[in-house]
């Protein structure tokens, strides 16, 4: 109920399609910057209805931990590019895993050792799983 006019309020559908249809572009515009960096079997998992903090990851790999970080610059430039910001950034020197927070897409860059160890495709293996071509 909104406060103090007594009545529901209920959400316009229209405008939640247009929030799914946000969220996608934002996790296509990471994969691609991503593959286009020359990350590896990058993944887009659609977790929208199974958590409540994010409706995306987008997961790529990396030879070494300087690619992690090369990989992650250009999807920082690329959804800026598109008005997205980050909400946080966690990464430091020689980092094998990169977590970028964009809210609604959370982007792992992860080495390929550190991908192996970690399995995220696997843990939300019940989760839609989109991979990039090679």
């Amino acid at each position: 109920m909104s406060q103090g006019t007594g009545r529901i309020v209920t959400r316009n559908e229209p405008e939640v399609q247009e929030g799914a249809e946000v969220t996608g572009h934002m996790a296509q515009t990471a994969a691609r910057a991503a593959a286009d960096m020359f990350g590896r079997e990058v993944t887009i998992i659609d977790l929208k209805g199974l958590i409540s903090y994010t409706d995306y990851f987008v997961v790529a790999s990396a030879e070494t931990e300087r690619q992690t970080r090369r990989i992650a610059d250009e999807v920082l430039e690329k959804m800026r590019e598109e008005g997205y910001r980050p909400t946080s950034r966690r990464y430091g020197e020689g980092s094998a895993w990169i977590s970028l927070d964009f809210l609604d897409v959370i982007v792992h860059v992860l080495t390929e050792e550190a991908r192996d160890y970690y399995r995220l495709e696997s843990l939300w293996s019940a989760a839609p799983q989109e991979n990039s071509q090679e």
